[in-house]
């Protein structure tokens, strides 16, 4: 059969986002067939070795599901390949969570989302390898896809496969010894991606700057100090916390075994203390809630301990609750006023 030559497609770049890749860059393009916005990746091949290039676009088309980002066309030239997707006007997750911190409740039920992504492409036989905040885009209904299969590879016949690269940041700790990974790297990401959501976008830099050797970083993942857990705010759920710290062990083995057994954790904690917002302001932290009536909470924790629990009724008004008053709050009391029935 002779190969049918259609017509060349045609968009106009209107400006770059996201974190480019080693040879790739992200645009928003507006497509002059389609008369329509969307997201155009521009991948830089090598000029011979095209099929290899195109693997990710067939992943991604191959990997269909409600919460997988969707492939609408690729195509290529004689130096890029160009892969279309659609264009989320809200981004990223790390935008999302850069406008404003995530509640946990919003955070469970991104993680439900894009785990239900990841559940499907797992259950076809493929690893993803580069999961972080960056490559899940949040839809115009405000559900969080996963997106980014460029370091995605088959498993073999035993659930591994080999990368040709990850995301620096998201290595896990094995990558120390082997280049052959199976699920519980791709587990790993996700406790990653859950641990920076909670404590900052820039945590992992930060807190490798405190290693001065490759050595004296492989000890602490070996002692799992690394990452910092005790970075995890107060109001998140000692579950939560749990569920994260499973995600993050250094044996894979002791990691979760499969997405649905994390998914069916997360699912399973409880509604309790789920939508405090959670800020610092200067010398104090603030945690606050408001409900769908306009009634607020607001937990203050200066730097030197004393704790001011407030109240806001639906006119407006702040008053202090003094049972969750108090001088000299450990952070174990601040996750039990956090947590509290006495609101």
């Amino acid at each position: 059969m002779i190969p049918y030559q259609a017509a060349q497609v045609s968009f106009r770049k209107q400006q770059r986002i996201g974190e480019n890749g080693e040879n790739s860059e992200v645009y928003v393009v507006h497509d002059e067939h389609l008369d329509a916005e969307l997201v155009i990746k521009q991948v830089k091949t090598d000029g011979f070795n095209e099929e290899r290039f195109l693997l990710e676009a067939q992943l991604l088309y191959k990997s269909i599901h409600p919460y997988v980002v969707q492939v609408l066309y690729a195509c290529k030239d004689g130096q890029h390949i160009y892969i279309a997707m659609p264009y989320y006007s809200r981004g990223s997750l790390h935008q999302v969570a850069e406008e404003q911190a995530l509640t946990c409740r919003q955070l469970i039920r991104y993680a439900i989302q894009f785990l239900s992504g990841l559940n499907n492409i797992h259950s076809k036989g493929l690893l993803h390898f580069d999961i972080k905040p960056d490559n899940i885009l949040i839809s115009d209904t405000d559900e969080a896809l996963l997106s980014d299969f460029g370091f995605a590879k088959n498993m073999d016949i035993d659930g591994y496969a080999t990368p040709e690269a990850t995301y620096r940041f998201h290595l896990p700790p094995e990558s120390a010894l082997t280049r052959d990974f199976n699920n519980s790297a791709d587990i790993y990401q996700v406790g990653l991606t859950l641990y920076r959501l909670l404590v900052g976008l820039d945590s992992l830099q930060q807190q490798l700057g405190a290693y001065a050797t490759g050595a004296e970083l492989a000890r602490a993942q070996r002692l799992e100090t690394y990452p910092d857990l005790t970075q995890i705010p107060r109001h998140v759920p000692k579950k939560l916390k749990s569920i994260i710290k499973k995600c993050l062990r250094y044996d894979p083995d002791s990691r979760y075994q499969s997405v649905m057994d994390l998914l069916n954790d997360l699912s399973s904690i409880e509604d309790v203390g789920l939508d405090w917002h959670f800020s610092t302001d200067g010398g104090v932290r603030r945690w606050e809630s408001i409900s769908s009536d306009g009634t607020g909470l607001l937990v203050e924790v200066a730097d030197n301990g004393k704790c001011i629990a407030s109240k806001k009724t639906s006119g407006g008004t702040y008053r202090k609750k003094p049972k969750l008053c108090e001088e000299n709050v450990t952070p174990e009391r601040i996750h039990e006023i956090l947590m509290s029935s006495e609101w």
